[in-house]
């Protein structure tokens, strides 16, 4: 009984820890670039993207097709939510000691081969 109160304890204060590890992170952004500077999108740690901004003086630079063009948001995109994964992790993986649940794999990128 006692390693398992020692045990709930030491849950609590994985909690607390996780929590107030989370709250510092709440406004901190993230960028994804592509294109040398062409494509820039910026997001939070929570995987919202706040906006995607295309630089006009090198879209004048040069022509691009629409395909292109689209293709330079998404890997912009990828590279915020790859920032934002690994800010989590950093902040996150001490606290509860490397171990990812696997329910959260994916949320930490362990699933990168399937296109996210």
């Amino acid at each position: 009984m006692q390693n398992l109160a020692a045990l709930l304890m030491q849950m609590e204060r994985i909690e607390s820890e996780v929590s107030s590890r989370l709250t510092g992170l709440r406004n901190r952004l993230v960028q994804g670039e592509s294109g040398g500077g062409l494509v820039t999108a910026t997001g939070d740690i929570w995987f919202n993207i706040r906006s995607i901004h295309i630089d006009r003086e090198k879209l004048s630079e040069k022509t691009y097709d629409l395909g292109t063009l689209e293709s330079l948001i998404v890997e912009a995109v990828n590279g915020a939510i790859k920032e934002a994964r690994k800010i989590l992790k950093t902040e996150l993986g001490g606290v509860i000691g490397g171990q990812v649940p696997p329910e959260f794999a994916n949320f930490f990128g362990r699933t990168e081969g399937n296109g996210h």
